[in-house]
């Protein structure tokens, strides 16, 4: 690793969570959500998942809208439940990564992500040898509660600001060539990470 580099930022999930949407989406159309690709297929666009993602809309317009769209009464629970079968489990071996790293760097997140999944992660996934998700990161920058989402620009401006970190001395994670193309472009040296990639070789 460049000995400039004092900032690693991660991207949450494809990065470090390991995902698998047709878990999530299978349920949904289990409950009667019929055109739940399609909506899903908007996520970057303007439908409500995008909206969730930005906090435009709360976790509880959020379920009102799957009820709406399923013909079951699901509870609350129910609902985050199906919503949370798209994130499956962080491997150890990242999460000891991340301790080591924060020994040498300041470690962020930089997460496109929305309330019940980020609820889900603090309470299932970051919960490690007694460790808590603020133990892993400096600081975590959502796009739920920053009301921005990558590739947007702001979004990194905002990180980079609010953190008072330079983009030369930063290196950024993330699993969508697009993210980390925004990125470089404001001079962060970015690396697309691939599915089952040695994260440590990164850092060697």
């Amino acid at each position: 690793m460049d000995s400039k580099i004092k900032n690693v930022v991660f991207d949450l999930g494809g990065v470090l969570i390991n995902l698998d949407f047709d878990n999530c989406l299978n349920a949904f159309r289990k409950a009667g959500f019929q055109d739940i690709e399609k909506q899903a297929s908007q996520f970057r666009g303007k439908g409500f998942f995008s909206q969730f993602e930005l906090g435009e809309i709360t976790p509880e317009e959020f379920r009102e809208t799957i009820r709406k769209e399923t013909c079951e009464s699901l509870s609350d629970r129910k609902i985050d439940d199906m919503w949370n079968l798209m994130l499956l489990d962080i491997p150890r071996e990242k999460l000891d990564l991340l301790l080591e790293l924060r020994e040498r760097y300041m470690v962020y997140l930089l997460s496109n992500t929305n309330q019940i999944h980020w609820s889900y992660a603090c309470e299932q996934m970051f919960s490690y040898r007694g460790f808590r998700v603020n133990d892993f990161f400096e600081d975590t920058f959502l796009s739920f509660e920053m009301h921005k989402a990558k590739p947007g620009k702001d979004i990194y401006e905002q990180m980079m600001n609010e953190a008072n970190i330079l983009p030369e001395e930063t290196f950024f994670i993330d699993d969508s060539e697009t993210n980390c193309q925004a990125a470089m472009t404001l001079g962060i040296r970015s690396h697309h990470y691939h599915v089952g990639e040695d994260l440590s070789s990164l850092f060697e």
